[in-house]
């Protein structure tokens, strides 16, 4: 009979994996979606063909067409400044035996400004109903809109609208023209991309420590609320403590207040706990308050100074050209790709990498050369078997012939 023997199948090679560049982080082309690129701001979407309105657009939205239109942005970061300081004067005690009539001299003359610059940049931006509605309904053009709104909406009401809501605050987020210039730093804007990456990158991380206090936050809320309530009196209806008075801790959202203050190390003081048990609990919200700021700030600290060093240079260790004035920090991950790729060479990272790749593959194929060992010698031993029995055979025949 015929001895069949077990082959085992063998594992077919694995790829290859060894590396031969870096990996590169994340494409800041999702920056793009949160910071614009500036150019998408200073040009609208059609052609200007009167040269009155194009002439108005250089003037308002381009200060550096021009010495004309710088001034002009001057001018009119400076009256938002302006207004900001007004506001915020007018809130001030010392200055409340201002005759109110200087007040509004001032809100007036500055909304008829902010009036004025408003239907500027509407004609600037008329040169089509799709411009038009893109100013409109932008950011900024929302937010100029709302500056000055409330004043018409007093004057037509006859009334202070103050007692719905203070509406010359919107007056504040004007404040935030003031950071337009910040578009043509590119080192600003280029801080602002990589701060946005590493918070990025470091997500999972930060999502992870959000589920942890908030754990945290509910278990010693709780366990706070039950300690330091007291008991129930029914005369003042509340939770009273052990001296009488009315319990700082009536419910777990009053405790989650005090956990949440204790565990940032704000610590305003208002509530505290009075029992024994309750300040043992509060210990670990002391140690824990000190590794909520620890580890945020080591996690972005990190992918921070990995994003950077990324980012402002190439892989061959050159430091990257200043940015230009024509070039956004926005299209600086466009420039790292196209640089070419260093000629030889790989770093000490990637070599120890490749050495520990190829140490396992010598492993595996070491394990594949015994395994086919094995099956030799099992076929060798079949096949001499086989031999020794024909052998045999043919013996046993001579013998019965010559028998």
């Amino acid at each position: 009979m015929s001895q069949s023997i077990p082959l085992s199948r063998l594992r077919s090679p694995t790829a290859a994996r060894f590396l031969t560049e870096e990996p590169r982080i994340s494409s800041p082309q999702d920056v793009e979606d949160v910071f614009p690129n500036s150019s998408s701001f200073d040009e609208p979407p059609d052609p200007i063909k009167s040269p009155r309105k194009r002439a108005a657009f250089d003037l308002l939205e381009r200060p550096t067409s021009s010495s004309s239109a710088f001034l002009v942005h001057i001018a009119s970061t400076s009256l938002i400044v302006f207004s900001a300081i007004v506001t915020i004067l007018e809130t001030v005690q010392s200055f409340h035996s201002i005759s109110p009539r200087v007040w509004f001299g001032l809100e007036t003359s500055l909304v008829l400004l902010f009036t004025a610059e408003y239907s500027a940049r509407l004609f600037a931006w008329s040169s089509s109903w799709k411009t038009l509605a893109k100013w409109m309904f932008s950011f900024y053009g929302v937010i100029d809109m709302l500056a000055i709104l409330p004043y018409y909406i007093e004057i037509m009401l006859h009334q202070d609208t103050s007692v719905l809501f203070r509406f010359s605050i919107l007056r504040m987020f004007r404040l935030l023209r003031v950071f337009r210039p910040f578009r043509y730093n590119s080192t600003i804007l280029f801080t602002i991309e990589v701060m946005y990456l590493a918070i990025r990158r470091s997500h999972h991380a930060l999502l992870a420590l959000s589920f942890f206090i908030m754990m945290a936050l509910t278990v010693f809320s709780t366990l706070l609320y039950f300690a330091e309530r007291g008991t129930w009196d029914d005369t003042l209806e509340t939770f009273i403590n052990s001296d009488g008075d009315p319990s700082q801790f009536p419910s777990i959202p009053s405790a989650a207040w005090f956990v949440l203050v204790t565990i940032t190390t704000v610590g305003y003081g208002e509530i505290t706990p009075r029992s024994i048990l309750g300040r043992l609990i509060t210990v670990p919200l002391l140690a824990f308050g000190l590794l909520l700021i620890a580890l945020p700030s080591f996690v972005l600290g990190r992918e921070f100074s990995i994003v950077w060093e990324q980012m402002t240079h190439g892989e061959n260790g050159e430091v990257l050209e200043e940015v230009g004035a024509h070039t956004t920090p926005f299209t600086s991950h466009r420039r790292l790709a196209s640089q070419p790729e260093p000629s030889g060479g790989i770093s000490n990272r990637k070599l120890a990498q490749n050495q520990t790749e190829l140490s396992q593959q010598i492993s595996e194929l070491r394990g594949t050369i015994e395994l086919q060992g094995e099956m030799i010698k099992k076929l060798l031993t079949v096949l001499e078997g086989q031999a020794k029995g024909k052998r045999k055979e043919s013996i046993s025949m001579g013998r019965n012939s010559m028998s």
